[in-house]
């Protein structure tokens, strides 16, 4: 039977004369093949190239390809596939085992699949109407590849035309030309298993050694490091002052290393612990693992050699720590002690003073010092003292300690704690410090060096008015323990103070952040109940600052806000105020004390007086201006919240004050009545024409000439004045608006193509669609009534949909998706990149364009993060057939980028703001540089 629906095709038998001719061209073919030197000498994909152009030239077929199977999956990819009449080579297809049961049990049964008549063959007619009829193909031989007996792939041999009768001898050379294939794939395997190893050979974080017969033949570079020698000097026989004369057991090491070497050749694996010395006599200790291995037909011995110097030091150190233990438990409880309290501790001075009293309880000492370094990386500070003489060292010796010539520097640079049993005669002591110290009666000092890594952060000295003071192993282990306790206590305390910083401040200005501001606001709310007082609350939002964004750019905008942060704290310096950052150019001011409303209000006409002093910003003279909204506890609200809250009902109600200050006021309060008017009055303002649509050009960043536009809606409020859409959109995508809101705008848009059509302006024009839009199944149809009542062609209108559209429900999403295209409009993209399923709907969706989000666009030129994103990005595209559009270009040098990254179209404001209709047409009838002059 026939499953295609075609007829059976003529089948040719080839001649015996025939088959002689080609048994020996073949063999000659093939005999060429293998000892093809460009097979072995390139890499895969350029040996897999060559292999199937002579199968192809040998076989006299169309297509060749090679077809490997899948680890994780039953399936097979093509990753070469010669398409000799094309003269080109392609991959990337797969083929599914659930798809196709018949072809895979086919393979995995036999060596070679001779479809002679493939259309109607049992075992390749599955794919017959998806593969083999719409590229033309007859007839099949399909020889397998297997690797360690394994099935791993497919030589697939297409024939272009009539069906094909595969003679035994071509059935015979496919097969060796498989077994050729893979051989390949083995041997490439095999190099990059050896480029691997060699890898892992240099990177390795042991020494390893190579010995053969005794002598090194092979080291990595860490074991060059490790014995201190250069590569020649450590290559060939082992030598004797690599090691001591004695191994810590007593055994001489020449003879002990000798038999090791010898029970290693003989094939037992050893594990051993050994003692080297390098040319400067200094001893490490190691740990060797050595075993004998075959490379090609030679015995080596392979030694990984692991410095455990360090770690048996620390090990010692446990041990004695754990004698130390048992023989002073009651000053290690101590020391634990002292390590819960610092636990915790953010104040440097705290953990001063608590270490210095816990070590008067630990050690008989008349007198501790505790000396703090100072951000010169020079000197020390004192900051703590107890003990005989404290009140006197305080006072007298609070000025700044240098760490040259003193004994606490000294001990900070050596790393270890320093006694001087006679201070009198110590030379390492300088003059002046010594005479102070005698004075006082100080004849003994131990000093104790507080270090974070290579970081010196302090010391603490233990003085005594006794000579010759003398610590034991016991005290020595406690009083570094201590070191090391206090050490870590100042340096968590340093970072807690850092994270708490960055959580509690502003990135940008270092102003307080919300958080900080409610935080203090609290404290400030507390303190003035206790107190009877009144603490004041405004929140600040700037007037004009996106317009000097829009046009100077994210960059100046964000020059401007650390502007007015800087002036804004000026200001407020002389009170008692703190001034937060909330975000965007919204600040907020707390003034702690307050003594009226009226004074309150005071306060805020002076910020907004300060704000309207230009600010210099990239050479500009900017005028800003700021409305300012009051709270105050308690009238307004007992909580920080409360009074921001407030603060916000009043600062949309200074807007149109005059001195743009205002007082919170519960008669403004309605949950702000701006936004009930847009919820109840928009569907009136689309029926009442009381909106407009701005169109925004693009340009082709290869022609230089403009492409089209993107319609974009606003909202002339008879009371509010122009809304742009962020401010209303959103209510109406959470209503039924939404419908009728995306009608209007598609309706206007194709009646303004139609006016520029028959004026002779033929441009595409693209208008963006809800996420309601595409659950709507009676959408389709609106939109061909729309095009057939305006007599726009449908290709001229491109629809924009965001990823996160189709989330909801995608299947009921991507059939009106589909509805749309099939009637002749385009699909793009918005905000690509910003969503959550990008990629696995890109390749369903009949898209013809995607927009790169402006947020990426923005910071391209100064984040490589973003730049490679867009990069990425547009190869992305390109690769699926897609065009490009870059939203939010703002100036000349990222358009240049994007035309040298390859990105097809631009819209922003360096090219052009939204127009109006009229204006829009006067700039997309002239050339880009007219245009836009």
């Amino acid at each position: 039977m026939d499953v295609s629906g075609n007829q059976k095709s003529t089948m040719i038998f080839p001649s015996v004369e025939h088959l002689d001719n080609l048994s020996n061209s073949l063999q000659s073919a093939f005999i060429r093949l293998s000892k093809d030197e460009a097979l072995w000498q390139s890499d895969l994909n350029g040996a897999l190239r060559h292999l199937t152009a002579s199968v192809a030239q040998a076989l006299d077929v169309a297509r060749v390809g090679v077809w490997l199977s899948q680890e994780d999956e039953p399936s097979i990819d093509c990753v070469q596939q010669l398409l000799v009449p094309e003269g080109r080579f392609e991959r990337g297809g797969k083929l599914q085992a659930r798809d196709y049961p018949a072809y895979f049990r086919a393979l995995v049964a036999g060596r070679v699949i001779d479809a002679a008549d493939a259309i109607n063959d049992y075992r390749t007619a599955e794919f017959a109407s998806a593969y083999l009829i719409p590229n033309g193909i007859g007839a099949m031989l399909d020889a397998t590849l297997h690797n360690a007996g394994r099935f791993c792939g497919v030589l697939c041999i297409e024939h272009v035309g009539s069906a094909r009768l595969w003679s035994r001898e071509e059935q015979n050379f496919a097969t060796s030309a498989a077994d050729l294939v893979s051989q390949l794939l083995m041997f490439h395997s095999l190099k990059d298993s050896e480029r691997r190893y060699r890898t892992l050979f240099n990177a390795a974080g042991d020494a390893i050694l190579t010995l053969k017969g005794g002598a090194i033949i092979d080291c990595n570079p860490l074991a060059l490091t490790l014995f201190a020698r250069s590569r020649d000097e450590l290559m060939g026989t082992v030598r004797s002052d690599m090691s001591p004369p004695i191994q810590p057991n007593g055994q001489l090491s020449a003879p002990h290393l000798t038999a090791i070497l010898k029970e290693i050749e003989d094939g037992t694996p050893a594990y051993f612990e050994w003692v080297f010395r390098r040319p400067n006599g200094a001893e490490w200790e190691a740990e060797i693992s050595a075993s004998s291995i075959l490379t090609g037909s030679e015995r080596v011995v392979m030694a990984i050699i692991r410095d455990v110097t360090e770690r048996r030091q620390t090990e010692r150190m446990r041990h004695q720590s754990a004698l130390l233990l048992a023989r002073r438990n009651g000053a290690l409880l101590v020391v634990n002690r002292l390590a819960s309290r610092l636990h915790g501790m953010t104040d440097v001075y705290q953990i001063a003073e608590e270490t210095v009293r816990v070590l008067r309880m630990l050690q008989d000492v008349p007198c501790i010092s505790f000396l703090r370094a100072q951000p010169d990386g020079e000197t020390l500070q004192r900051i703590a003292v107890d003990g005989d003489g404290a009140d006197i060292l305080l006072v007298k010796d609070t000025e700044h300690i240098p760490l040259k010539g003193s004994l606490a520097g000294r001990a900070i640079a050596e790393r270890r704690i320093l006694v001087s049993g006679d201070i009198e005669h110590d030379e390492r002591i300088v003059h002046e410090a010594k005479a102070g110290l005698v004075k006082r009666g100080v004849k003994s000092l131990v000093v104790l060096p507080l270090l974070f890594g290579e970081e010196p952060l302090g010391s603490i000295g233990l003085l005594f008015h006794e000579a010759n003071v003398v610590f034991g192993d016991i005290e020595m282990e406690t009083l570094n323990t201590v070191c090391q306790t206090v050490s870590l206590a100042m340096v968590n305390a340093r970072h807690v103070q850092v994270l708490e910083h960055q959580a509690m401040h502003d990135s940008l200005t270092l102003l307080p952040n919300r958080a900080h501001l409610h935080r203090e606001a609290t404290r400030a709310i507390r303190q003035a109940s206790e107190r009877a007082q009144s603490v004041s609350l405004m929140l600040l939002d700037l007037d004009r600052f996106k317009e000097v964004n829009d046009t100077l750019g994210h960059h100046a905008g964000d020059m401007l806000i650390k502007l007015v942060g800087e002036r804004l704290r000026e200001a407020l310096l002389v009170r008692d105020a703190m001034l937060a950052r909330l975000g965007g150019d919204e600040f907020a001011i707390l003034l702690r004390v307050t003594d009226s409303l009226a004074a309150a209000n005071d306060v805020a006409l002076e910020m907004v007086a300060a704000l309207r002093r230009p600010f210099n910003v990239q050479g500009i003279a900017i005028e800003l201006g700021g409305s300012i909204g009051v709270a105050i506890y308690p009238q307004h609200g007992d909580s920080s919240n409360a009074l921001l809250r407030c603060a916000d009902v009043a600062m949309y109600a200074a807007k149109s004050t005059v001195g743009n200050v205002s007082a919170y006021d519960a008669e403004l309060d309605q949950h702000n009545p701006r936004r009930l008017a847009m919820i109840t009055e928009l569907g009136s303002a689309i029926v009442g024409n009381q909106l407009v649509l701005h169109f925004q050009p693009k340009l082709d960043l290869v022609s230089g000439a403009w492409s089209g536009s993107e319609a974009l809606v606003r909202w002339v409020h008879p009371q509010l004045g122009l809304i742009p859409p962020g401010e209303f959109i959103q209510f109406a995508e959470t209503s039924d608006l939404i419908r009728p809101l995306t009608l209007w705008v598609a309706r206007r848009a194709l009646e303004h193509m139609r006016e520029w059509h028959e004026r002779g302006l033929d441009l595409p024009v693209s208008i963006n669609l809800s996420t309601r839009n595409l659950l709507d199944v009676t959408f389709p149809d609106s939109m061909a009534a729309l095009l057939e009542e305006y007599g726009v062609p449908p290709h001229l209108l491109e629809l924009e949909i965001t990823e996160t559209a189709l989330i909801g429900d995608p299947n009921r999403a991507m059939s009106v998706v589909e509805r749309l295209v099939e009637q002749g409009m385009r699909l793009s993209i918005d905000d690509f990149g910003t969503g959550y399923s990008s990629l696995a709907y890109l390749k369903r969706l009949p898209l013809h364009a995607l927009k790169i989000d402006r947020s990426f666009v923005r910071d391209m030129l100064i984040d490589e993060q973003d730049a490679i994103i867009v990069r990425s990005t547009i190869g992305l595209a390109h690769s699926l057939g897609l065009q490009v559009v870059a939203e939010g270009v703002e100036d000349v040098h990222t358009l240049a980028a994007l035309r040298d990254f390859g990105c097809d179209l631009a819209q922003g404001y360096v090219l052009s703001k939204p127009v109006s209709a009229e204006e829009a047409e006067n700039r997309l009838r002239l050339p880009y540089i007219a245009a836009n002059d």
